[in-house]
């Protein structure tokens, strides 16, 4: 399916819309677009025609209503801006509950009928009643989504190891699995866990950008412990 992927500032995530006809839109625009709520949100489209990521993450009724005007960025900003004041008084109601989460980030939707609140967790949590309780103080419908870590850095940003901005928060879009076979591939099992973790305290998303061609160079290469000849000498492979 060909869909529009549109980065949303208050769900803090890429959401796909089935395709937009015409060439009134591309990437890098600033548009007001309806999710499967009906309610209005603001975002980036980050691509447009491409396939779906994810099929059953695509918003089936959601569509692109307009680009952003000078008035809808105002809307906006001050959206943004007001998330500020309600995440602390959520955060005191998470403790007042006795609930295990991190509550970090909170958003109006750009139409301000929501309040998308994000947080992190090692288990599951119950969070009816809070949900409950926010809507009652706030006046407002309560999302509430729960992350992993990596995900949380994609959000928060920061510097990696190499000095530059976090790979999750600047282009990747899809954040995708990385394992420690990559990490033997490439031989860096001696570099140890803390040099192989990013700032989430997972494996480098990098670890996956040349694994594939340490793959095809090991498939042309001696395995390890083979006996090998060549023109001068024969010898027994020692080291890869």
């Amino acid at each position: 399916m060909k869909v529009t992927a549109i980065y949303c500032f208050a769900q803090k995530e890429v959401v796909e819309i089935p395709r937009i006809s015409g060439d009134e839109f591309k990437t890098g625009d600033m548009v007001v677009f309806s999710d499967k709520e009906s309610k209005e949100e603001a975002g980036r489209i980050v691509g447009v025609e491409r396939d779906s990521v994810e099929e059953n993450k695509v918003l089936a009724e959601g569509s692109v209503l307009r680009k952003m005007v000078p008035r809808d960025i105002q809307i906006m900003e001050t959206n943004l801006a007001r998330g500020t004041d309600v995440l602390g008084p959520a955060q005191e109601k998470v403790l007042t509950h006795g609930l295990d989460m991190q509550l970090f980030d909170a958003s109006y939707s750009f139409d301000g009928s929501r309040i998308n609140f994000i947080f992190t967790a090692d288990d599951r949590v119950d969070f009816l009643e809070l949900v409950k309780d926010l809507a009652k103080i706030f006046q407002k419908q309560i999302h509430l989504k729960q992350i992993g870590p990596r995900d949380k850095a994609k959000i928060v940003s920061g510097v990696g190891r190499c000095g530059r901005k976090l790979c999750c928060s600047s282009f990747l879009n899809k954040l995708e699995s990385i394992t420690m076979d990559m990490v033997r591939y490439q031989d860096l099992m001696s570099k140890g866990s803390s040099k192989l973790s990013g700032a989430c305290g997972k494996l480098l998303c990098c670890l996956k950008y040349e694994v594939e061609e340490y793959k095809r160079l090991r498939a042309s290469l001696p395995p390890f412990a083979s006996f090998v000849k060549t023109k001068e000498y024969d010898g027994r492979v020692i080291g890869v």
